[in-house]
């Protein structure tokens, strides 16, 4: 018996050593002043904070859980569900990440499955609050929070003090709002003492839809109205070749940092057009307390509107209602109140440029395109 009981205490041992779980989670609150749209704090949200409710918990709130496998020490696994409010309008638990890893040799890994899509520096930590200076990463540049089905391999050179990561990927995205069918790209990251930089270049074929987008073009093709069917055919944002370039730089030596990333998504000469966009964020850390600026600019191009061509006036107002220019000024404090829990204060003051809608939904009567708001937010991020 002793034997036996020996034994099992053994086995329960290597088990527990074996399958280890963690989480993280965001209470968070923002407040909008525009009333007459919705801010979205995800790039697949409909609705937001603004217009529908002033002040909401819903755009930043989350708690995810994570459940780490360790088979040998070459081959690992993860799963991770996130219940939050962005990605499907309630609270129902979603399977984020799940994929399996394997070390083929000490400077070779693979992944095969569920990962987080690779697009910006922050990607592993887009959602981890905890992680970041901020209530939320820059929206301007950090508005494609989606995971990628597929394959990764990254191969790191250990060059004197740098060590250079080489990253390849390839996959699909199928989530409520966006599809990216045969994504495949290359990113390059270098890491020497306190500078890190990273460039990311990714094409697929991009399909974005909704009730309303696939009412307006399924509409529109079929009119027999001469040429508004091959208007509505080249502004569809349904099926289409698509590129994304990311570039990013941040130096942290611990007692301050600075970050700094560009993007260029483009999608012409559809609805989703081109996007450029980026931001400069810089701290202090003192003690306990992280006080941040952050600057972030958004520009779109590369699509026109129909004008006169379109009798009915919907696709121009599409078009318009795309244009999401804007730039934005945030102050942002951080308080570490213990190892695993941080509170944050952020205040930003956003300028739409004249005539954008800022990406902005859920328009209601007498909302004015390129008006200014602000938002006011607060958060608790935690990690277990």
């Amino acid at each position: 018996m002793a034997v036996t009981l020996a034994g099992a205490h053994t086995a329960h041992a290597q088990d527990s050593q074996r399958f280890t779980l963690s989480g993280f989670g965001t209470v968070g609150l923002v407040h909008s002043t525009e009333d007459k749209a919705d801010f979205r704090g995800d790039f697949q949200i409909t609705r937001g904070v603004g217009a529908s409710q002033q002040t909401s918990m819903k755009p930043d709130s989350r708690i995810a859980l994570q459940l780490n496998a360790r088979f040998t020490d070459d081959f690992t696994g993860l799963v991770q569900v996130v219940s939050e409010h962005a990605i499907t309008e309630s609270y129902k638990p979603q399977v984020s990440l799940a994929h399996v890893k394997y070390r083929v040799s000490p400077d070779f890994t693979a992944r095969l499955g569920r990962i987080t899509a690779p697009l910006y520096m922050l990607s592993e930590y887009q959602r981890v609050g905890y992680a970041t200076p901020w209530v939320r990463p820059p929206y301007e540049v950090y508005n494609y929070l989606v995971p990628l089905d597929g394959v990764e391999g990254l191969y790191t050179i250990n060059a004197g003090d740098t060590v250079v990561g080489l990253q390849g990927f390839y996959g699909r995205i199928d989530s409520e709002l966006v599809r990216v069918d045969a994504m495949r790209g290359l990113a390059v990251q270098l890491d020497r003492g306190a500078h890190a930089a990273r460039v990311s270049h990714i094409r697929g074929r991009v399909g974005v839809s909704s009730p309303s987008v696939d009412r307006l073009f399924d509409t529109y093709r079929s009119l027999p109205v001469p040429g508004l069917a091959s208007i509505a055919a080249r502004l569809d944002p349904r099926s289409l070749d698509g590129s994304f370039t990311g570039v990013g730089y941040s130096y942290d030596p611990g007692a301050w940092f600075l970050r700094t990333e560009a993007i260029q998504a483009d999608y012409t000469p559809s609805l989703s057009a081109r996007t450029t966009s980026g931001y400069i964020s810089a701290g202090m850390r003192r003690g306990t307390l992280t006080p941040s600026l952050t600057f972030a600019h958004v520009d779109t191009d590369g699509v026109e509107m129909p004008g006169a061509a379109d009798p009915f006036g919907l696709l121009n107002m599409a078009v318009a209602s795309s244009n999401a220019g804007r730039h934005s000024y945030t102050a942002a404090l951080r308080w570490d109140v213990r190892d695993s829990v941080a509170l944050k204060l952020q205040g930003s003051h956003i300028e739409n440029h004249a005539g954008s809608f800022g990406s902005l939904g859920n328009v209601q009567p007498g909302f004015q395109p390129g008006r200014s708001y602000n938002l006011i937010s607060a958060s608790v991020d935690f990690v277990f």
